[in-house]
């Protein structure tokens, strides 16, 4: 069993499952926030944040298909779908969302989806629908442990990539390789059953009017920062903060900064 970062509040949350099959938590109480998670992790590496979030809002946090608890990819299928489905299960017409990494394009993919059920976008170390991505030599021996039929060693590999180094605060990085190991199982997923946005959101930016605050680690791969301003430009009146120091999982990596400024947006201030 995992253990949880250590700022993982007590209280019992309220679980269920949507529609979809995606595992979800609620707990806290006022106006709603959806926390969307990473690739290759889950709901678990909010738990910094927790406290302070369920102390002022309505917090729901999801396991992405295929991780945490949640079932596995059998047919192409849309996270703007997934998402609405969580929301739906749990009775919220809209919230605010705030994703890392690959969950940051699931909020804006979202947010151009269902205009009408998303109130603030919070969007931290983005990917971006539509946005080229450059070679990332370091990912080879990666997919061929996938592709060999050995999610675990794939896994342990992608825990020491770049993209999953902690660059300012390491006290939390034996769990993050632990949440990492926990969810191998998606490594063994030969195909990319995702059915993307259409048009990408690269080309929409400019359809999004809800308040949005963008957040980058300095430290975090150079494409990743091209996309955090990419989308601070792109979305009209979105802020952009960046982290001094940290790296990709910027939520661990400058965690009180990082809770501060989410806080302060999601509260109006």
């Amino acid at each position: 069993m995992v253990a949880c970062l250590p700022f993982i509040a007590n209280a019992q949350p309220r679980t269920g499952t949507s529609s979809a099959g995606l595992y979800y938590e609620v707990s806290g109480a006022g106006d709603p926030v959806v926390l969307i998670h990473g690739f290759s992790i889950d709901r678990r590496m909010w738990d910094p944040q927790m406290p302070a979030l369920q102390g002022r809002f309505t917090v729901i946090r999801y396991d992405l298909r295929g991780h945490g608890k949640s079932d596995p990819p059998s047919s192409p299928y849309s996270t703007s779908d997934d998402l609405r489905s969580v929301l739906d299960a749990v009775d919220v017409r809209r919230a605010a969302l705030v994703g890392l990494s690959a969950g940051a394009q699931v909020a804006t993919d979202f947010a151009l989806a269902y205009p009408d059920r998303v109130t603030r976008l919070v969007l931290t170390a983005p990917g971006v629908g539509g946005m080229a991505m450059p070679p990332l030599p370091w990912m080879q021996p990666v997919l061929q442990a996938a592709t060999a039929g050995e999610p675990e060693r794939a896994a342990s590999l992608w825990a020491e990539t770049p993209i999953m180094t902690l660059r300012s605060d390491t006290s939390a990085a034996a769990t993050l390789r632990e949440l990492v190991m926990s969810n191998s199982r998606v490594w063994t997923f030969r195909t990319n059953p995702v059915q993307p946005l259409t048009p990408p959101a690269i080309k929409r930016l400019s359809e999004i009017k809800v308040p949005a605050l963008v957040i980058v680690g300095d430290r975090d791969l150079p494409h990743i920062v091209e996309a955090a301003n990419v989308l601070a430009t792109g979305i009209a009146g979105a802020k952009l903060v960046t982290m001094p120091g940290a790296g990709h999982i910027v939520n661990i990596d400058a965690r009180e900064r990082f809770t501060e400024q989410v806080v302060r947006f999601l509260a109006g201030r």
